[in-house]
């Protein structure tokens, strides 16, 4: 009975030769056949590993001899993002033991991307060079502001070589005697002491 069908189904152009047995149910396939990962398959039988939804001639992915759809590979195997925990499909970097979109790797204080002075790490997060020694670095004791370069430590305080001035007349005291008061360097002119004598 199954010849005579057969014989019958080949006179209509229906081919019924056994192309292969399918990998997952072991039985022969007629018909149409997916061949992938070197196996033969049933259409509806050559499905994702992790969801189970046929891939049909969709794109999919090979993992240890497995198809998986796109959405779960990524999902499954793909690197984290370090900012969003997203899966990272295209371009990423690779910086502080970490992966990050291109999009994700940016200043955790003003959150800017960084440009060609690169970061400066602190506590495993990035900043730009601007927040982090306006966060990190020591203070100038006359303006307050980050030392970046070069100082002057005196008066057990830190100073920009343009901030080490008198504190009343504001020139500069840098390589000549002061005094202290409040912390502050004075010129010998405004304290009333003649150098001279």
């Amino acid at each position: 009975m199954l010849g005579s069908l057969q014989a019958n189904m080949n006179r209509q152009g229906v081919n019924t030769v056994q192309k292969g047995c399918c990998s997952a149910c072991e039985k022969p396939i007629v018909g149409q056949v997916i061949t992938a990962l070197g196996k033969t398959w049933h259409p509806e039988h050559f499905t994702c590993n992790h969801c189970n939804q046929e891939l049909g001639t969709r794109n999919f992915f090979e993992r240890d001899g497995f198809p998986y759809c796109e959405p779960d590979y990524h999902n499954l195997f793909s690197p984290r993002c370090a900012y969003c925990n997203g899966a990272i499909l295209d371009k990423c970097v690779t910086a502080l033991d970490k992966t990050w979109h291109t999009e994700h790797f940016f200043c955790a204080q003003c959150g800017q991307q960084f440009g060609e002075d690169g970061f400066h790490e602190r506590d495993g997060k990035p900043y730009c060079r601007n927040d982090y020694f306006e966060m990190f670095a020591p203070k100038c004791n006359g303006c307050n502001r980050a030392i970046m370069e070069n100082y002057i430590s005196a008066l057990n305080s830190q100073w920009h070589p343009d901030c080490f001035v008198c504190r009343d007349c504001k020139k500069a005291v840098r390589g000549k005697s002061f005094y202290a008061m409040e912390g502050k360097p004075v010129c010998p002119a405004c304290v009333g002491v003649d150098e001279e004598e």
